[in-house]
């Protein structure tokens, strides 16, 4: 946590266009436009140029800071605030929000706890599961930690309402959720209600609406609630031991996929590499990364193919060793392809052209995986130019620049028609970014775009789906790609499956879809399809099994 003088706040607000007065909140709404190395890639592009490489345009003012956000099956964005890393909302209002991204329409939630710095994901009924968050500030202890908040909520997409759960065991803040293959969800890490790590495992199992504790028969580590607390009754209980052990050290907002073996992968922030078997709740280590620890870095699950032999790849990028120290540019992919389910191949893979942490990891439906915003590691030494990645070349090659600085607690969207959303950043506790900017990328000017002109018909894990298309023949390809879930930084549910085409009518296109729930698990996709070009149509939006 960066702090700041009295002069460089002074500084930071002289430009702005409200400020804060005497200890009053204003809304900063200017904030974070560089005067000098930002350049607006929107107005000035000409058309041949949006063709080549894409195209900015500005998006309505958030009214809440958009930390937790999650693309709903209706093509809207909850939004998750809580207190919003805001020196003066500490004690509320906690707020949530949907929100339409073009019109800025908003339906507003308020909440008596702070879901700030949670866990999310979606579940197979496309519900958004929210665990976690802050119980207290740091400011507000003597131990100077954040401390967890054990409560747990859904948000019913079809009646929009938030459900309160029963509450996990012990605090988490900043926790990971990973959504599994039987549709079960696995929460790990975060610090408990007294600001130690909270080293259990829970599952939560979305028909009974409940969490259970998981324990691995292979270890014996044991985990004692408020471990080095000076809080009153922290040290107890404890959890753990003989053969029935919690899991190891892991960093917070642990960077977690669940690979087509039904395994999950443990792979950042710090260079220690696992795998989980959800079903046992044994942890196997499998190695380590070069880069000690990638602060704040990506991680991305390449695009799967749907074939029962392939076991996936993982590329992990960017991030920070320590707050003096530079972010890196270097990537390294975790390779299963080239190794086993069990032992994949470590191997280094194509650098960044801008070394970046804080970026934003966005899977476009043509397959390419993009990073948006960052900074080259002080919060303030913003960066503009967002870069791509070729899974299949592994090269990177940079897109227009963005207008708006992206800093710590941004976040990015695919949205249902193909353009990416991008909003939120507060690189320190007084200043806060509200404007959103929508990038178009380049197949969004392409001459005419494939297009569904129906209903999709899907079929069950192992089955077919039916595109209704006006032009069969021009359909070259057909991806898959879950609704995004993400906070700080990464999304672990993000993943695209290109799915085979079994064969064309004059008014369709068939393709298997999905083999089984590791690959896609249950929940909400758009599926697009793909002219020879790689033009993507915009998606529908299906449930995955039909």
């Amino acid at each position: 946590m960066r702090k700041i003088s009295r002069g460089q706040f002074i500084k930071l607000i002289g430009a702005a266009a409200t400020v804060v007065v005497l200890g009053r909140f204003v809304d900063l709404t200017s904030f974070g436009k560089s005067q000098s190395s930002s350049k607006s890639s929107g107005s000035g592009l000409t058309e041949a140029n949006a063709q080549l490489a894409g195209q900015w345009n500005d998006g309505p003012l958030s009214s809440v800071t958009p930390i937790h956000v999650a693309l709903l099956p209706t093509g809207k964005i909850l939004v998750v605030a809580g207190s919003g890393y805001h020196t003066f909302t500490v004690d509320g209002p906690f707020q949530a929000k949907v929100v339409d991204p073009d019109s800025g329409d908003e339906v507003s939630y308020t909440f008596s706890e702070d879901l700030f710095c949670s866990g999310h994901c979606q579940l197979a009924n496309g519900n958004i599961l929210i665990a976690g968050g802050t119980l207290s500030f740091d400011v507000a202890n003597p131990s100077g930690q954040f401390l967890g908040l054990k409560s747990a909520y859904e948000f019913d997409v079809r009646t929009n309402r938030f459900e309160k759960l029963q509450s996990m065991r012990h605090g988490r803040w900043y926790p990971t959720l990973v959504t599994l293959g039987d549709g079960k969800v696995f929460v790990a890490d975060g610090l408990d209600e007294y600001g130690a790590r909270n080293a259990l495992i829970e599952i939560y199992d979305p028909s009974t609406k409940t969490f259970s504790l998981q324990f691995n028969p292979n270890s014996n580590l044991t985990y004692c609630v408020g471990t080095g607390s000076p809080l009153p009754g922290a040290g107890s209980p404890c959890y753990g031991g003989n053969n029935n052990g919690v899991s190891p050290f892991t960093s917070f907002y642990p960077r977690m996929h669940l690979m087509p073996s039904g395994l999950l992968l443990v792979c950042g922030m710090d260079n220690e590499v696992y795998l989980v078997n959800p079903n046992t709740g044994v942890w196997t280590f499998v190695g380590s990364t070069q880069f000690v620890w990638r602060d704040y870095g990506n991680s991305f699950l390449l695009p799967l193919h749907n074939a029962a032999t392939e076991r996936g790849k993982v590329l992990i990028v960017g991030g920070q060793f320590g707050e003096v120290d530079p972010a890196t540019a270097t990537s390294e992919m975790i390779d299963f392809e080239a190794g086993t389910n069990t032992a994949p191949v470590l191997r280094n893979s194509a650098s960044l052209s801008i070394a970046r942490k804080f970026g934003l990891p966005v899977m476009l439906p043509t397959g390419k995986l993009a990073v948006f915003g960052g900074t080259t590691g002080a919060t303030f030494d913003y960066i503009h130019t967002p870069e791509l990645f070729d899974p299949e070349s592994e090269t990177w090659t940079t897109l227009p620049d963005a207008s708006v600085s992206r800093s710590y607690h941004s976040t990015a969207l695919l949205l249902a028609d193909g353009r990416v959303w991008t909003a939120s950043g507060t690189p320190d506790r007084y200043t806060w970014e509200r404007r959103t900017e929508i990038f178009s990328p380049s197949y969004m000017f392409a001459g005419s775009r494939p297009s569904i002109n129906g209903r999709v018909t899907v079929g069950p894990y192992g089955g077919t789906i039916q595109i209704p298309t006006a032009d069969p023949s021009n359909v070259n390809s057909v991806s898959l790609v879950r609704l995004m879930s993400t906070t700080h930084h990464y999304s672990p549910d993000q993943r695209l499956i290109w799915l085979q085409i079994q064969s064309t009518t004059s008014t369709s296109v068939t393709v298997n879809a999905p083999i089984n729930a590791n690959v896609a698990p249950p929940g909400y996709y758009m599926i697009h399809i793909l002219d020879s070009a790689e033009v993507p149509s915009e998606s529908k939006i299906i449930q995955i099994p039909g």
